[in-house]
């Protein structure tokens, strides 16, 4: 290589370097505004209740899920999606359990839930769910599933109709979709490759200890992503905290079933009164994914949420306990 060619590469590694680290630098410091501790998470109201009642209901698989409840009334049951946990039904189960007996339910392979022999197929979670609320004799609920939540609950509604209607008299779908998450004639074949591929790299992020998501700075940027405009730094502090704690092979479990969901073809038979609710900023589930839900489930209703992300509990809390109070009270129960 001549010195000329030389000198002209050494640029550009030079350039190539400062540019990273410049954006590094732009990173770390506007991820700060994202950051809480423990006072802010307490201040916002962020922080589960002391007096929730916690269940480990073992599963007919050998697992075990962790259920929090707390008041009394017409059940409101709330399943959340991929990565999270029952600490982001916070603002939930502190405003709706003083005229609501509130569960939330930890899906497997998330916190404190453990999954069983049968692994995490999509139809096995929503087996979980029915077991939960078996176990625990819920009965004329407000089911509500956000994100991967939704899509376990109509698997729910469309495979184990009957079971569900025996406990559950209306269903609120939270920034979810019916499938399939990769567009095209080959979704399942390139969500079925996609998956096998991530899955093998999460697979040696467990074994050397390492989290799902990277560095500090760039995934609290990742969190933040989940939210629509102008969320607060508690909000994604706390969704951060909750993601860093999703198991690596629990993920990799999980994606095949995730991409390669599908239940569109069958959800116009879904005969429980449903809402469908959606922000307008949401990346994940965008409300085309809410629109097409409505359009095929018969007399389902759209609620749209303005500036509105992903995290809608979180982002919205009032406005949703709003809803969930109106379906609770205008919906007939089943028994």
């Amino acid at each position: 290589m001549s010195r000329t060619r030389r000198a002209g590469a050494a640029t550009v590694v030079a350039a190539t370097v400062a540019a990273a680290a410049g954006g590094a630098y732009v990173l770390a410091r506007h991820a700060r505004r994202w950051q809480a501790d423990a006072c802010d998470l307490e201040a916002a109201g962020l922080t589960l209740p002391d007096d929730l009642a916690h269940h480990h209901l073992p599963t007919s698989d050998g697992g075990s899920l962790h259920v929090v409840e707390r008041g009394a009334g017409r059940p409101l049951v709330l399943v959340h999606g991929v990565m999270l946990g029952v600490e982001i039904w916070a603002p939930q189960l502190r405003r709706l359990s003083g005229h609501h007996r509130v569960l939330a339910v930890g899906q497997r392979g998330h916190g404190s839930s453990v999954a069983g022999r049968d692994g995490y197929s999509m139809e096995r979670l929503a087996d979980d769910l029915l077991e939960v609320l078996a176990g625990l004799e819920v009965f004329d609920a407000v089911l509500v599933g956000h994100s991967m939540g939704g899509m376990v609950t109509l698997v729910a509604a469309v495979d184990r109709a009957p079971e569900l209607r025996r406990h559950v008299g209306s269903l609120v779908l939270v920034g979810t979709s019916a499938g399939p998450l990769v567009p095209g004639p080959a979704a399942a074949l390139v969500g079925a490759g996609f998956a096998g591929a991530a899955g093998r790299g999460l697979a040696r992020s467990e074994r050397r200890g390492l989290p799902i998501l990277p560095g500090q700075d760039l995934g609290t940027w990742m969190a933040r992503a989940s939210f629509g405009s102008h969320p607060g730094a508690a909000e994604v502090a706390l969704t951060r905290a909750v993601l860093d704690r999703m198991s690596p092979s629990a993920m990799a479990a999980l994606l095949g079933p995730l991409l390669t969901y599908d239940v569109h073809r069958r959800i116009h038979d879904v005969d429980l009164p449903t809402r469908v609710v959606v922000g307008s900023r949401d990346v994940l589930t965008p409300p085309q994914m809410a629109r097409a839900i409505t359009r095929e489930i018969p007399g389902s209703e759209l609620e749209v949420l303005p500036g509105c992300g992903h995290m809608v509990m979180l982002e919205r809390p009032g406005e949703l306990c709003d809803l969930l109070e109106g379906v609770a009270a205008a919906s007939p129960g089943v028994g």
